[in-house]
Parts: C-alpha cells; structure tokens; sequence
C-alpha cells in the first residue's frame, strides 16, 4: 500500500515540475519578447531617423519578428505536453488503428 502512494507522490511531482517549467518558460517567453519588441522599435527608430538602407531595415524587422513565432510554435508544442493535449486528429488516427488491430484479432 505505501509503494502505491510514493508512486502516486513521484508522478504528482513530476507532474508539478513539469508544470512549473512550462510557466517558467512562458514567463521567459513574454519577457523576450517584450524585450525585443522595445529594441525593435528603438532599433527601427534609430535606422529610420539616420536615412539608412531599407533593406537592412526589413532584414532587422523580420529576424525580431521571426523569434516569437518559431518560439511560440515550440511553447505550444511544450504546453500540449504538460497538459497532454491530444489533437483531434491524433486522437482519431488512434481510434481508427485501435479499431484495426481489433477487428484483425
């Protein structure tokens, strides 16, 4: 009986680590990106203000604009983890494989 709760308290901890890690990131997340959008301005100002190449402008633009998207994909990817969300079409492909391997039994 008490190897059945520390398994239990083992699998709620990890599961609050893993929670916290996820929140640790997304904190990460928004203050990176807060960060970045301040600089971005700054820097746009900056060029913008001095007459500079406009292509060297858009080139800073879509590497600061680039970073959250590649990053939020990956956050996402990370919290369907945590939270263990399965997309509906995972979860219909499951179905219909289980539905197979028991119909061919």
């Amino acid at each position: 009986m008490e190897n059945a709760e520390n398994i239990k308290y083992k699998n709620a901890l990890e599961k609050v680590g893993a929670l916290k890690d996820f929140y640790t990131h997304l904190v990460f997340y928004f203050i990176v990106n807060v960060v970045l959008f301040i600089v971005r301005g700054d820097i746009l100002h900056f060029f913008q203000s001095e007459a500079r190449d406009k292509n060297f402008i858009d080139w800073i633009d879509w590497n600061i604009l680039i970073v959250p998207i590649f990053w939020g994909i990956v956050l996402l990817y990370h919290a369907s983890k945590v939270f263990q969300y399965k997309f509906k079409f995972i979860k219909y492909w499951e179905e219909r494989q289980l539905k197979k391997f028991i119909d061919n039994e």
